[in-house]
């Protein structure tokens, strides 16, 4: 190659560097791959970054923009991360506030805007737009908060959180609800509405625009009522895992949809056969989170054909040296004629839990003493089981009086938070998903009508117990376990 012909190819090579530059600073799509090399940019990745775009510079339609994308496809690296940061150097002076269901959380979106204003590839893109830190003295900063050398700024709160003194031209909220306990508790879901409607709004302007980005656990979620009390408002993007026949129009994102029914949204790192395999374990968690479809159970939270069952001879077989752990809700002494105690054997196997046996008594408290040893050696305590008992009522008492008179491994559960109808919507979807296995025995009837028929039946002890047994055995990575040995025996 000639001298000159080097020189050409040098020229070329910068031109094409200083296109890329100025196309990142004027289109947010190329800004996420100018940045960010790597990223592995998909279609609705650009149609997130060009909603955005189209926001910020007022050609939407609305000012309000609510996207629902399934968990883990990158919707927060986009809007919470990248977004603000492309903001800030678009216009430096614009003042932006990012919201989580926490402070910690909502502080991890701030310092990665930081780490990415800092980039020397950022800085190439936007050389005007300059934080706090070694090279510019004067400007406030830190994990919630800091400002730009022309007056804009960036503030992070968690959902609860102050807003005061903070105006806010866009105003960015990213999963106000942390898990399905909270999505399902009316309080919590009360809390939000309270802080959105008495705090967020109030640092609001007219030309102020706003982003929502949920994970659609309930129908009464905060999106869901901003759609309730404003749909028109609202310019809405909602993709879903897997591409579904509609027979009504399409909205403008799935106008854009290349997707096939039935074709999953980013197959090289969620596949279909992941999906479905999501699905399966709960069809009802899956249309919420991911397909955007929340719905609100008709009836009663669980249903009946939701239970797997085993006989006594094959989870005998299956359970090996698993240890059985024990779950008591005690009744108050002065109530016993009314208010029974309850308790269920359980045991692990592999990702499922096993009910073994359940029993209710209506016992005082000396008998209940003699009842609970007598009850823990019959259905398969060994020196590896524990018994749970919820420290209410007089379960402190029972606590005390076991640990001081027998050898029993008495373990004291997490006082709930929510209430009973909250904790079994949270856990429901284990049952649902199959996940949750009667061991056959004369109990069973009477323990999946108390589970099936909450809220309207007189007692709900089956329900506390059942519910601190999913928390305990399903809330952890599972352990599998031989498939020859367990095949074809669930039904």
């Amino acid at each position: 190659m000639s001298r000159k012909d080097v020189r050409l190819r040098s020229r070329i090579l910068r031109l094409e560097e200083e296109r890329a530059r100025l196309m990142a600073s004027r289109s947010f799509p190329h800004f996420l791959c100018y940045s960010s090399p790597d990223y592995d940019m998909q279609w609705f990745h650009r149609l997130v970054a060009r909603r955005c775009q189209e926001l910020l510079e007022g050609t939407l339609g609305t000012s309000r923009l609510m996207l629902f994308v399934p968990p883990q496809h990158g919707k927060s690296e986009i809007v919470s991360r990248k977004f603000p940061a492309w903001v800030l150097g678009s216009n430096p002076s614009c003042k932006v506030a990012g919201a989580s269901y926490s402070s910690d959380l909502a502080q991890q979106f701030s310092r990665a805007i930081q780490r990415t204003m800092e980039d020397d590839a950022y800085r190439e893109v936007f050389p005007c737009s300059q934080i706090g830190g070694k090279n510019v003295r004067g400007l406030v900063r830190n994990a919630d908060y800091f400002e730009t050398s022309v007056g804009g700024f960036y503030k992070a709160v968690g959902v609860g959180g102050s807003l005061t003194g903070t105006p806010v031209d866009i105003g960015i909220i990213d999963d106000p609800v942390k898990d399905a306990l909270e999505a399902y508790s009316q309080t919590y879901r009360d809390r939000v509405w309270e802080w959105y409607t008495d705090v967020f709004l109030t640092r609001l302007h007219n030309e102020s625009k706003q982003i929502l980005i949920m994970t659609r656990w309930h129908e009464d979620d905060l999106a869901g009522r901003l759609l309730e009390t404003e749909p028109e408002k609202w310019t809405v993007v909602s993709i879903p895992a897997i591409k579904e026949a509609t027979a009504e129009p399409s909205p403008m994102e799935n106008a854009e949809d290349p997707r096939v029914v039935g074709e999953a949204l980013w197959p090289s790192r969620h596949s279909l056969e992941r999906l479905l395999d999501v699905e399966q374990r709960s069809p009802r968690t899956f249309a919420a989170l991911y397909q955007q479809r929340p719905t609100v159970e008709g009836g009663n939270i669980v249903k009946r054909d939701w239970f797997r069952r085993v006989s006594l001879s094959d989870f005998k077989r299956m359970r090996s040296s698993e240890p059985v752990v024990f779950f008591l809700d005690t009744a108050y002494t002065d109530k016993t004629s009314n208010d029974p105690s309850g308790i269920i054997a359980t045991c692990k196997l592999g990702g499922d839990l096993y009910v073994t046996h359940a029993a209710k008594v209506n016992m005082k408290f000396p008998d209940l003493l003699r009842f609970i040893p007598e009850y823990a050696r019959q259905h398969g305590y060994t020196p590896r089981s524990t018994i749970r008992i919820e420290p209410k009522a007089n379960g402190l008492s029972v606590i005390d009086q076991l640990k001081e008179t027998t050898g029993l491994n008495v373990v004291a559960t997490p006082s709930p938070r929510d209430g009973k109808e909250t904790r079994l919507y949270a856990a429901s979807p284990s049952i649902e998903g199959g996940r949750v296995v009667l061991v056959d025995g004369a109990w069973n009837e009477a323990f999946i009508d108390e589970v099936c028929g909450f809220p309207s039946k007189t007692h709900d002890e089956y329900v506390d117990v059942l519910c601190y047994a999913i928390d305990h055995h399903l809330s952890h990575p599972f352990k599998p376990i031989d498939k020859a040995r367990t095949a074809g025996m669930v039904y």
